[in-house]
């Protein structure tokens, strides 16, 4: 059994005191014109989405003003029409089965 009940660690060895991480210069500059195109056309398409959800407020804000003035537009009609149904009741005699009979 082991003695020492420690905590348990892991010992890592250097493999070399020279170790360096080069990259070629071309490819940094690729990598940075990648990222950079990335960037851009996300934020593009995050403009373009709000552009559009902007205008589908404005539209449907227009649906219902054009709603409610086609509704009003209806009823004044309906009106309208209700008039000249009683004009023409009380003012023509459209009864052809009336047409016989004397006045009073």
């Amino acid at each position: 059994m082991d003695v020492n009940k420690g905590a348990r660690s892991y010992k890592g060895e250097v493999i070399g005191d020279s170790m360096a991480i080069t990259i070629n210069f071309k490819w940094l500059l690729q990598i940075i014109v990648f990222t950079a195109m990335i960037v851009y056309s996300f934020w593009k398409y995050e403009s373009r989405l709000q552009e559009l959800e902007r205008n589908m407020d404005i539209a449907l804000e227009q649906v219902v003003i054009f709603e409610e003035e086609r509704a009003e537009a209806e009823a004044a009609h309906i009106r309208q029409l209700e008039a000249q149904m009683a004009w023409y009741e009380s003012e023509l005699n459209l009864n052809p089965f009336s047409w016989g009979k004397k006045k009073k």
